[in-house]
């Protein structure tokens, strides 16, 4: 019994992870078409540029920014959902995140091929820079995004978390350090540096920074200690080459799954403040864009 539970953990746990590789894969194919969707779009905008296919007054151009306007005002409900009580079930919270990502790429690429890249009235002009300036701000908010989330649409990354799998791989590095106490010492210093993170922005970009140098230069320094000790231990206990390479193959996927928890514990610090001055700058932004919009509707219709 006790074996065919073990069994059916192992297929459980084979299965979880194919199907988590597949989904990956299918997230890459859907984002790498709907990039190059977006940017044959932009190319007829910049061919019909010249061309006159269509005009932004009329037909095709004009619906082109209807529907671009309109898919930049819903990027609203994405952040209605989550604030507002009445729209609790209104589907989930993940969906208007993916529908949110969408417009806010589909939106403004429709607004260009309305323009095709002409500049026309002063009212046109601020309508247009503004939309640039949401759009260029928005690609900034998805990248901090992703910095403090498992992915794009995964869960949010934690201190707690992470600081826990940096005890652990921690501890299993403690046996390895015998060999060298001195890169104990370095390793634990480096490690304190990490969590102890100033509060303001600059202060914050600077520690980042340092750190970022640190590690680049420390984890080769302790991984080329620590095999030079290997070589020495496993010379005095007749070890074979093969066993040699193993150890220290070990040691190397060790450290550098060290350095890239105490990395993330880093980004996850830094990003988290650089995404809450994004969310200052960018609502102004947005509403800008709204005004400029609607005034530039009304504009055209009115006269």
């Amino acid at each position: 019994m006790q074996t065919a539970a073990i069994s059916t953990s192992v297929n459980e746990s084979v299965l979880e992870s194919i199907l988590s590789a597949w989904q990956r894969r299918a997230g890459f194919i859907t984002t790498l078409g709907f990039t190059l969707f977006s940017l044959l779009l932009l190319y007829m905008a910049w061919l019909n540029h010249s061309q006159a296919v269509w005009t932004a007054e009329v037909g095709w151009g004009y619906w082109f920014g209807i529907v671009g306007g309109s898919m930049m005002l819903l990027l609203l409900l994405y952040p209605m959902r989550k604030r507002l009580h009445f729209m609790s079930k209104w589907l989930t919270v993940k969906f208007w995140f993916r529908l949110h990502m969408v417009f806010g790429v589909l939106g403004p690429v429709l607004i260009m091929m309305h323009s095709s890249y002409h500049i026309g009235s002063l009212n046109g002009q601020v309508a247009l820079y503004s939309m640039l300036f949401v759009a260029i701000s928005g690609l900034f908010g998805r990248y901090f995004y992703t910095r403090i989330h498992y992915g794009l649409y995964g869960k949010k990354a934690t201190f707690a978390s992470l600081h826990a799998d940096s005890l652990v791989l921690t501890k299993k590095l403690g046996r390895l350090f015998e060999l060298n106490p001195k890169a104990k010492e370095l390793m634990k210093q480096y490690e304190k540096d990490v969590m102890n993170t100033p509060t303001g922005p600059i202060a914050s970009a600077k520690h980042w920074v340092k750190m970022r140098y640190t590690s680049a230069v420390l984890y080769p320094k302790v991984m080329r200690s620590l095999n030079k000790k290997l070589l020495a231990v496993g010379y005095k206990k007749g070890w074979s080459k093969s066993k040699v390479l193993r150890n220290q193959l070990r040691i190397r996927k060790m450290l550098l799954s060290h350095r890239s928890i105490l990395r993330q514990i880093l980004e996850l610090h830094f990003y988290e403040r650089l995404f809450g001055i994004w969310h200052l700058l960018h609502m102004p932004l947005f509403i800008m864009m709204v005004i400029t919009g609607f005034v530039h509707v009304y504009a055209v219709h009115a006269y």
